[in-house]
């Protein structure tokens, strides 16, 4: 689906909390508007923080499992950036929260990583370069298609600004660290794209109407006005 702006969402109903799952080598402040705009709507927030650069990838997926086990809701949702996106999917795909919720991944390499494939074969001894969780990641038989239960919508960027541009034959479209066709996952409630590159989703007001849309019904975007 191609970009448009959205409606203003409902206010989610009491005991609904979201839980933010940053990418790769990163540490969650990059999810901190986002959170807020979140707060601001009604729902509970919180971040869940993880290691990628030298914690391997089902201690990752361990962790969030524990993290999301101690999170006090009625309604748990999760939206994930980037790697989080992919910890979110794997995750629900194989020991799902029992509770009621939905998945929103931003700008997440659901069926591959081209970038990280690329920083990985420039030195496989400097983790920083492609880190532990991502290797470990690239390294599995990746499945096309969503195996889970859950409503699960992605949005991806398609303005190529970002780390991924140091690389000459980066394919396009992209959002300058992830391509376009990694976002698309068979079996996806649905998806969307903004004209913004791969940090620029998480400062969007676009973007955060956008993922408390899915969130209140399932869809990016309604008959009613968007």
């Amino acid at each position: 689906m191609s970009e448009t702006s959205a409606r203003p969402p409902a206010r989610p109903a009491p005991g609904t909390v979201i839980v933010f799952a940053h990418g790769a080598i990163v540490n969650g402040h990059e999810m901190a508007l986002l959170r807020g705009r979140m707060k601001r709507l009604g729902y509970g927030v919180r971040q869940f923080r993880w290691g990628s650069i030298t914690v391997p990838l089902e201690k990752n997926l361990e962790r969030f499992a524990h993290f999301l086990a101690q999170t006090e809701a009625d309604s748990v949702h999760v939206v994930g950036h980037s790697m989080g996106g992919v910890l979110a999917r794997l995750l629900f795909e194989r020991a799902p929260d029992p509770r009621p919720g939905r998945i929103v991944a931003i700008g997440s390499p659901l069926t591959d990583c081209w970038v990280g494939r690329k920083f990985g074969a420039l030195h496989p001894r400097l983790p920083w370069l492609a880190s532990r969780s991502v290797r470990d990641y690239l390294a599995r038989e990746i499945n096309p298609a969503w195996a889970g239960s859950r409503d699960f919508g992605a949005l991806a960027g398609t303005y190529p600004f970002g780390i991924g541009t140091i690389f000459r034959d980066l394919p396009r479209p992209s959002d300058g660290v992830v391509l376009l066709d990694e976002t698309k996952l068979v079996g996806l409630s649905d998806h969307a794209t903004h004209r913004l590159n791969h940090f620029g989703m998480l400062l969007s007001k676009r973007c955060a109407a956008a993922v408390a849309q899915f969130l209140e019904t399932g869809r990016f975007y309604c008959s009613g006005g968007l």
